[in-house]
């Protein structure tokens, strides 16, 4: 008896690690890029990037006086996928200026 279920845990546990293992690779790692990058205007610019599953940083900066400037942050995560998407954002309290 005991054999027989050993016989027949051991299939199972074999098609359990090789579906873990494709889920493992089907998954979008984070861009390593810089992000995309889209200019409002002349003295304004967004950075979007890719923090991983539908999970994505945006960075509203701002050019003054020739220097660089962090306005705002957003962190947007959620399912795009869905009708209609549900979107998620938390702002960011603490900006630091690099």
């Amino acid at each position: 008896m005991k054999k027989r279920i050993a016989c027949c845990m051991m299939p199972a546990i074999l098609l359990l690690t090789i579906c873990g293992i494709g889920w493992a690779q089907e998954r979008k790692l984070p861009d390593p890029a810089g992000g995309t990058v889209a200019v409002l205007d002349r003295t304004s610019f967004v950075v979007v990037r890719d923090r991983g599953p539908d999970n994505y940083s945006v960075v509203l900066y701002e050019v003054v006086k020739g220097k660089i400037r962090v306005v705002d942050a957003v962190r947007v995560s959620g399912d795009f996928t869905g009708d209609p998407p549900i979107v998620r954002y938390v702002r960011s309290r603490d900006i630091q200026e690099k």
